[in-house]
Formats: structure tokens, sequence, C-alpha cells
């Protein structure tokens, strides 16, 4: 049997994301129909970024799940980046009902396999 030609890049990361919670499943049923599994499509939040703290992103974190988030700090002054990336986990542990130190392992072995390949 031929292996599935990709339609898209092999993994997919939605940078600040942003959209509706509804617009999900539409996004992972473009991207599976492009050969791209969900376990390769990645959402981004950032503390650094205002959509962050609406009152919807923590139903989209949650519609998402934490197997699929990455942390984010979009700031152009890097000596603030470790506060922010805290901020970040727990934005996502009180989204998620997660204790922190979940959420930042889980998010670690996101980034692994966004970047690396990493399983």
């Amino acid at each position: 049997k031929k292996p599935k030609r990709l339609l898209l890049p092999p993994k997919i990361y939605f940078h600040a994301f942003s959209g509706k919670e509804g617009i999900i499943p539409s996004i992972l049923a473009a991207c599976e129909k492009g050969n791209v599994p969900r376990e390769d499509v990645f959402f981004g939040f950032a503390p650094a970024i205002p959509n962050y703290y609406s009152a919807k992103t923590p139903s989209i974190m949650k519609r998402i799940g934490i197997h699929q988030l990455v942390l984010e700090t979009d700031l152009e002054d890097m000596s603030n980046a470790w506060d922010d990336l805290k901020r970040g986990v727990e934005g996502l542990a009180t989204a998620l009902d997660m204790d922190a130190c979940e959420v930042a392992e889980q998010a670690y072995e996101n980034a692994e396999r966004l970047y690396f390949g990493r399983k």
C-alpha cells in the first residue's frame, strides 16, 4: 500500500491562537484531510498577547486539550520570558483544572513533539 501523500506540512502550529471555539473541529478536520493527524496539530497561547485574557480563552483551551497546547512568550525583551512562561503555565492550569507541574511537564513534552518529533 502506498503511503498517504502529505498535502500539508507534517506538523502544524497555530501561533497565538485567537480563533473561536467552534472553529477548532473544522481546523482539525482540514488538517486531517491534508494527512496531518490531530496529534501533530498544535495551538499556542501567549500571556503577552491580549486575547490570552479574553473570557473565551479558557473554554478554547479546554476544547483543544492539554496534549495539543504549547507555551509562548511573544516578548521582545527576553529578560521577562521566564515570568511570562510561568503565567502561561498558571493560565493553562486554571483553564484545564490541572496542577501547574503537570501542565509544565505536558507542555514540555508537546514542545518536544512539535520541534524535535519526539513522542
